[in-house]
């Protein structure tokens, strides 16, 4: 047990031998820790940029763009076209694009379509993203919904309303209904009591006719009685003739008065009576009549006020039922669907639909590539560093830049066998992209020799092997955190994403992504490019100065080793 505590003793003061070894095992958890620290340490929202594409807009588009504004997402207006937004996405300007229409009040059974354009390839953001803004649509959604549930509801109450006052209107109509009924009845009930049957007493004229006869003949007799007299001398047999003539006209008009002023019912006097008593019922009969007609025509007035107050009550009720109608037919949005999902939002993705490995493989190819890379740089040099021949080396004719420059082609030589091992691998299953290939392996290169000379740098600096390994694997780590891979560059305080952005990880990600993945040509990458081959000349340069200041340092230090080496005593 004592010697296992011995052993462990022995490498742990191995371990801290050196002042700068014990810095790197102590402090560089310490540091990636506080760096990590610094950058998340932030209770502000996601800095996301959000491109908004509206046909116009209007009111609506304004407002919901005010409610992302609230959670401070940066929100870049598109009026020109969608293509112009997506392409951003893929270059990395912006997160998302929400393609809007010009208005979001729903006005038929059609919900609007929200359309989502997203990136799958920033597979720890793109849901995040999603989901925060689809939570906003859902607000909106929900107001929408309300708006919609209170127009139905207030139709609904219009409606009740109205129907009571028609209800009012025909409890009215019936009312006056009934009246008018019960007046028509009353008239019926009137008019058939009415006495209207004719006398049935018959009236003889055959006496009439015998009257007239009568007369016309003694008036006849009297004139041939007149004419005798006038015309002849009558003697006395003639005048005893005339006389009989006279008196037997004589005999005749009082049977003709008797006939006329006779008691008998078919004497004319008779008839007469006869037709006085009937004209007197029939007089009764005609005075009811009137009394009756003139109550049914003053029943019959009222009733046809009243039906003519009902059709202006049953005119009001046809208006009344026609507005209740054109509410209800103003009510355009009548599926329970769209009420329920006014919003139907929709998901683009801007690249071609691919495996999760084709989303990850640019920044797995640069992580393989970085850490690679840094670890073979620090290895290199601190070889070289600690071989017998650099000493000896220095005193060669030879520039500094050879040997730097050789260290570098070894450790570019080592890379490139493995970045063309990984992609002749990744052929198997991403043979699609075979195209971006030699593009892409060219941005690795570059990217490797970034990192390349940051091993290099971190080898110069610290003296022991194992001290610079650890440097190296922990200056990998910390540009892995703040690269967005595994929490994202989003979440990082406003004042140091800027700068983060930076990391060469990221630009070389993000160039190997858009070639990758979305096709991209060489002239959307060569500003960024052109960043990583400035970082690679100045990791260079100052590789050459630390190489300058090593080597003063060595003469010195020889120097004075053999000043010291003379002075002691022999």
């Amino acid at each position: 047990m004592s010697s296992l505590w011995l052993l462990t003793k022995k490498s742990l003061k191995v371990l801290i031998r050196s002042k700068s070894s014990a810095l790197i095992v102590i402090f560089a958890p310490l540091l990636i820790i506080l760096v990590l620290g610094l950058a998340y340490n932030t209770n502000e929202r996601f800095g996301l940029n959000i491109g908004v594409y509206a046909p116009s807009f209007t009111d609506d588009v304004n407002s919901f763009v005010s409610i992302l504004q609230e959670d401070e997402f940066t929100i870049i207006p598109y009026d020109s076209s969608i293509e112009q937004c997506v392409d951003d996405i893929r270059s990395g300007l912006v997160h998302t694009c929400i393609s809007l229409p010009s208005s979001l009040k729903v006005e038929d059974n059609n919900p609007k379509d929200i359309v989502f354009y997203v990136d799958p390839s920033r597979v720890n953001l793109v849901w995040m993203v999603q989901e925060t803004v689809k939570g906003k649509f859902e607000l909106r959604s929900q107001t929408i919904r309300e708006e919609l549930s209170q127009n139905i509801l207030t139709k609904l109450m219009t409606t009740k309303d109205g129907i009571a006052a028609q209800n009012s209107l025909l409890s009215s109509v019936k009312e006056q209904q009934n009246s008018f009924s019960a007046s028509t009845e009353a008239v019926k009930q009137q008019l058939s009591t009415l006495d209207l049957t004719l006398p049935e007493s018959s009236y003889s004229t055959e006496s009439v006719d015998t009257i007239k006869s009568s007369i016309n003949s003694s008036h006849e007799k009297i004139g041939e009685a007149l004419d005798s007299l006038d015309s002849l001398n009558i003697s006395s047999g003639q005048k005893a003739d005339i006389k009989d003539a006279l008196e037997k006209a004589q005999e005749e008009l009082s049977s003709s008065l008797t006939l006329v002023e006779g008691n008998a019912s078919s004497s004319v006097l008779g008839i007469i009576a006869i037709l006085e008593q009937d004209l007197a019922s029939a007089r009764v009969k005609l005075q009811a009549a009137a009394e009756r007609t003139a109550n049914s025509q003053t029943i019959l007035e009222t009733a046809s006020g009243e039906i003519a107050q009902t059709l202006e009550q049953l005119n009001s009720i046809s208006d009344g039922l026609g507005k209740l109608q054109q509410n209800i037919e103003s009510q355009q949005v009548t599926e329970a669907g769209t009420i329920a999902s006014p919003l139907n939002t929709k998901i683009e993705k801007v690249s071609t639909e691919g495996t999760y490995l084709s989303y990850l493989f640019p920044a797995l190819l640069i992580l393989v590539v970085m850490f690679s890379s840094l670890a073979l740089g620090t290895t290199l040099v601190m070889v070289e560093k600690n071989s017998p021949a650099f000493i000896r080396n220095f005193f060669l004719p030879i520039k500094k830049v050879t040997f730097i420059a050789s260290i570098y082609f070894t450790n570019l030589i080592l890379i490139l066998i493995q970045i063309a091992v990984i992609l002749l691998i990744s052929l198997f299953f991403l043979s699609d992209s075979i195209a971006a290939f030699p593009t892409v392996a060219f941005i690795l290169f570059v990217a490797a020799s970034v990192f390349t000379f940051l091993g290099m740098v971190v080898g110069y600096i610290f003296k022991s092997e194992e001290t610079g390994i650890l440097a190296s694997i922990s200056l990998g780590s910390l540009l892995l955190f703040i690269s967005g891979l595994i929490l994202p560059l989003e979440g990082i305080a406003p004042l140091l994403r800027g700068l983060v952005s930076l990391n060469p990880f990221v630009i070389a990600e993000g160039m190997v992504r858009e070639v990758f993945i979305f096709g991209a040509p060489f002239t959307n990458i060569w500003i960024d490019l052109l960043i990583l081959i400035s970082y690679a000349v100045a990791l260079f340069l100052i590789i050459l100065i630390i190489e300058s200041f090593l080597h003063d340092h060595l003469v010195e230090r020889m120097i004075r080793h053999h000043r010291e080496k003379q002075q002691r005593p022999k």
